[in-house]
């Protein structure tokens, strides 16, 4: 009787414990490895002195043994099963010592990478301070978790990088992180740091190149930025779109006088990259600068037609009125005013109402379809017309919506495992109040991540109502120019003596791209950037003045 009496003693202190979280008797913790042993129980990884290398990093952390709840997590944790170490998690460490320091927190976090919560649970591991004091066994495996090629570290906010982590994750994991970030012209020597550490011919080099030919370009010497393009163009594994880095080189060319190459750069930008109408405003200014008004008047003629008007901005306008002005086309000058207020007043109009609130039904759809994948702006169909013209390759709106979509997963994932932690549970009876608490943070980024998605629509919406307003001050000045030059148009008159000019168009229009329609009423989208205009006794003498025309 009294044998068991002890037996039912006994399982009655084990059954308490597992309960409870209690700490067993420290005989039994000195004796765990020999009863293992007996057993024939496999137990976690060992070192060199037989120890567990996780045990003992968490011994080593809070002075002491190991309690029964510690043991049974050591041992879920080095079987993989990474859901039940997740439930377990409270009953072994809440409280304890182990818990606050950097490797305690260290662990949490990989345990909760571990069951697929990669963005938040990295990020938890960022924020810790000093990461040398993490031991070094939790280290290693943070590297097998989370090499510096892993796509979790593309949605990792740019702010929580520590330097430190390079030695942990790699020079691939910084650049990744830190590489997101705009760099100014006073910020060369920054990114110059950052290219020396990266190998040559890999994605990271090729990225902070691109960064550091914004940077430069930002700055005093626009010539040292053009070579660094030049090296990039041909650099493989780039991440550069190509119509990008064209259209920074006819900039760069711009910038600093070659009109006639940046052309050329500009012709290079194919009709069905997004760059496109760019590229044809400003090879329109590069002909107002050359004094060819009337090739940038057949540019514009496309830039201006209504079947565009929520790709193109307000500055063609402005552009196409100066042209006109400058030909002395008032007419014409008088209709690309009256064209600007009719489009861009329900613009403005429609963009304001997006700086108040971007929770609207064509930013939700808009959001829905770059989670997708790269998106143009063309995908958004009539949508389009309601949002910034920018939305698409904005790359910061791009990224909000990534690090949105995995934030997003991640939420559902927290949600799945409360729900099972009723039954997941080893140490506890009904749902985890810690895993719950969790979840609500996770939904708390999540909304975080939407809400940086609407502000930076609101921003873009803000530039675009600002630019708006600025080419329409702009416009005024042409108007006011319109009224001077009509009210002295006697003294043209005089200064001319009655002589004609001409002016004839040549860019715009390409010969293998000629067709001729006899209706003028309706356009043919074969015409578009096929204009060419010829001016004919411009500014020369009243009665003989004749409008500008424009043919495909």
């Amino acid at each position: 009787m009294m044998k068991a009496l002890m037996k039912h003693n006994a399982l009655f202190l084990v059954a308490a414990a597992l309960f409870v979280g209690a700490a067993v008797p420290a005989a039994w913790a000195e004796g765990e490895d020999e009863l293992l042993s007996i057993l024939g129980a496999k137990g976690p990884e060992k070192t060199k002195d037989g120890e567990s290398l996780l045990a003992n990093a968490v011994k080593s952390a809070q002075g002491g043994k190991l309690t029964a709840e510690q043991n049974i997590f050591l041992q879920f944790f080095d079987a993989g099963d990474f859901e039940k170490s997740l439930y377990q998690w409270p009953a072994a460490f809440d409280g304890s010592a182990f818990a606050k320091t950097a490797s305690g927190q260290a662990l949490n976090a990989l345990v909760l990478f571990k069951n697929g919560i990669q963005v938040t649970s990295l990020e938890m591991l960022l924020s810790i301070s000093q990461p040398k004091q993490i031991d070094q066994f939790i280290v290693q495996k943070w590297r097998e978790a989370a090499p510096d090629n892993a796509p979790v570290w593309a949605s990792i906010n740019t702010a929580t990088w520590n330097s430190e982590w390079t030695t942990v994750f790699g020079i691939g994991a910084e650049v990744r992180v830190r590489g997101r970030q705009v760099y100014s012209a006073d910020q060369v020597e920054t990114v110059k740091e950052l290219i020396k550490k990266t190998q040559i011919d890999t994605r990271e080099r090729a990225w902070l190149s691109w960064q550091l030919v914004i940077a430069l370009a930002q700055g005093e010497d626009p010539g040292v930025a053009g070579k660094a393009l030049a090296v990039l163009m041909k650099a493989p594994n780039n991440p550069v779109s190509q119509d990008l880095m064209t259209m920074t080189a006819a900039r760069l060319l711009f910038q600093n006088g070659f009109l006639d190459a940046a052309s050329k750069y500009y012709e290079k930008v194919p009709k069905s990259s997004d760059y496109w109408f760019d590229a044809q405003e400003e090879m329109a200014w590069a002909q107002v600068r050359k004094g060819e008004p009337q090739n940038a008047i057949a540019i514009t003629k496309t830039l201006v037609a209504p079947a565009f008007q929520s790709q193109v901005g307000p500055e063609p306008f402005f552009l196409r009125s100066l042209s006109q002005l400058k030909v002395c086309d008032y007419p014409s000058v008088v209709g690309t005013l009256n064209t600007y207020r009719e489009r861009f007043k329900p613009r403005a109009a429609e963009l304001a109402k997006l700086t108040e609130s971007a929770n609207t039904p064509a930013v939700s759809r808009l959001v829905e379809r770059m989670k997708k994948g790269p998106a143009k702006l063309t995908d958004l169909g009539a949508d389009a017309a309601a949002l910034p013209r920018f939305v698409t390759r904005d790359a910061a709106l791009v990224q909000n919506v990534q690090t949105e979509k995995a934030l997003e997963a991640e939420a559902k994932l927290a949600g799945e495992l409360y729900a099972r932690s009723l039954t997941g549970g080893t140490a506890q009876v009904g749902f985890q109040a810690r895993l719950e608490s969790f979840k609500k943070a996770v939904d708390t980024r999540t909304q975080a991540a939407r809400s940086a998605t609407y502000g930076r629509v609101k921003a873009l919406a803000q530039e675009e109502t600002e630019e708006i307003g600025a080419m329409l001050q702009k416009l005024h000045i042409v108007e006011a120019e319109l009224l001077q030059q009509i009210s002295l148009a006697d003294r043209v008159i005089s200064a001319t003596q009655g002589k004609s000019s001409l002016k004839v168009g040549t860019t715009g229009s390409q010969a293998k791209d000629k067709v001729w329609f006899p209706a003028e009423g309706e356009t043919w989208f074969d015409e578009y950037a096929n204009y060419k205009v010829d001016i004919k006794k411009g500014c020369a003498a009243a009665g003989t003045n004749k409008p500008a025309t424009a043919r495909p």
